[in-house]
C-alpha cells in the first residue's frame, strides 16, 4: 500500500519514505514473533539436552526480537511525525501524543 506525497491525492506521487516506514512497521512484528518462536524452540532443546549454552542463544534471539519491536514502534512514530508535517491541524487540536 503506497503512501502519497499529498495524503488523499493519488495523483501527487508516492512518498517512498512513508511507504517504507509503513512496510517496516507492518513486517517487523512478524520478524520479532519468528525470532521469539525460534528462541522458544532452542530453549526447549536446551531443556532436553540439559545444556546452558543454547540458553545464551535464546537470550540473544529474545534481545533481537525486542530490538525489532522497538524498531516497529520507532517506524510508527516517525510515520506519524511525517504525516503531521504534511497535514495542517485544525485550531482546536493540540497535535500531541496523549490520552484522549
Amino acid at each position: 500500500m503506497e503512501k502519497f506525497v499529498d495524503p488523499g491525492n493519488h495523483n501527487s506521487g508516492i512518498d517512498l519514505l512513508r511507504t517504507y516506514l509503513w512496510r517496516c512497521q507492518f513486517l517487523l512484528p512478524f520478524v520479532s514473533l519468528g525470532l521469539m518462536c525460534f528462541g522458544a524452540l532452542i530453549g526447549l532443546c536446551a531443556c532436553i539436552c540439559r545444556s546452558l549454552y543454547p540458553t545464551i542463544a535464546t537470550g540473544i534471539l529474545h534481545l533481537l526480537a525486542g530490538l525489532c519491536t522497538l524498531g516497529s514502534v520507532s517506524c510508527y512514530v516517525a510515520g506519524i511525525e511525517l504525516l503531521h508535517q504534511k497535514l495542517e491541524l485544525p485550531d482546536n487540536v493540540s497535535g500531541e501524543f496523549g490520552w484522549s
